[in-house]
């Protein structure tokens, strides 16, 4: 009696086919990176800088976008990214300066804030040089995962009947998954500004300084994952709050000492 065998496929395809799937679907999902981001400025209690009444009033413009068109846009490739883009964010980037900047003024007690221009004693003038996340992978953080999940995939395929054939497909799935894998990714948030504080009674730039913020730090990401969103949130807000301390700071000591030569001056006439 003839007993009939049907075919039975190799089984290393199948496994081969599913870890390409996995692969090929975690790196498609990675490019869904459509996000709106939510800036959330840290506030300090008021007072906590400088207890005196303040002796000034100021009023402070909108910031001026000069940031680059790369930063505006956001731009780069897996290895080099900066975020986010003006599309991202739930309001203008010259209103998020201005809020925070108005924020830590208003607690640090700097100066009186007004609304209108003409009722202020000076006009603090803001250019927003910069202000972006960028996020490098160097070309460690692509080979080690890359080389990992080759040998893996090589080691797998020995002994199989495939021969070289298989090893080069479980190569090149390994290599696949391995941009699963964690790797080092080096980040910071820079925030630049140029700022000028004008007197109203004369219209002249009377002090100007620049003054720049950055919060760094080495994240562990996958070479197909995209964590714009969380990153920004986290990296952006601080960047920009060491930036206004400078500023804060600067203004406060010119203030102080601009008040002192002014009542010199009045008291010698």
């Amino acid at each position: 009696m003839e007993v009939s065998v049907k075919w039975i496929p190799r089984l290393p395809r199948t496994p081969i086919l599913f870890g390409v799937m996995i692969a090929l679907g975690s790196i498609l999902l990675s490019g869904c990176n459509d996000y709106r981001m939510r800036f959330v400025y840290p506030r300090e209690n008021r007072g906590d800088f400088f207890d005196a009444e303040p002796t000034f009033s100021l009023f402070v413009a909108e910031p001026q976008d000069l940031r680059p068109s790369r930063q505006r846009r956001g731009a780069g490739v897996l290895h080099s990214l900066y975020f986010p883009g003006d599309e991202k964010l739930d309001q203008p980037m010259s209103r998020i300066v201005l809020r925070a900047l108005l924020q830590d003024l208003n607690q640090t007690r700097v100066a009186s804030l007004v609304q209108n221009p003409k009722r202020a004693d000076y006009e603090l003038r803001t250019q927003l040089l910069s202000m972006t996340t960028h996020l490098k992978r160097p070309a460690g953080a692509w080979a080690i995962p890359l080389a990992t999940g080759v040998a893996v995939g090589v080691g797998m395929s020995l002994g199989s009947d495939g021969g070289m054939s298989d090893g080069v497909k479980t190569g090149l799935v390994g290599a696949l998954l391995g941009t699963l894998l964690p790797a080092p990714a080096p980040t910071e948030a820079r925030v630049s500004m140029r700022l000028e504080l004008y007197e109203s009674a004369s219209e002249t730039v009377v002090w100007s300084t620049e003054c720049e913020g950055v919060y760094r730090k080495s994240l562990r990401l996958s070479l197909s994952a995209r964590k714009d969103k969380e990153i920004a949130e986290e990296f952006l807000p601080k960047a920009l709050k060491r930036a206004n301390a400078c500023a804060v700071g600067q203004l406060y000591a010119f203030l102080q000492q601009y008040d002192l030569e002014v009542s010199r001056v009045t008291w010698l006439r």
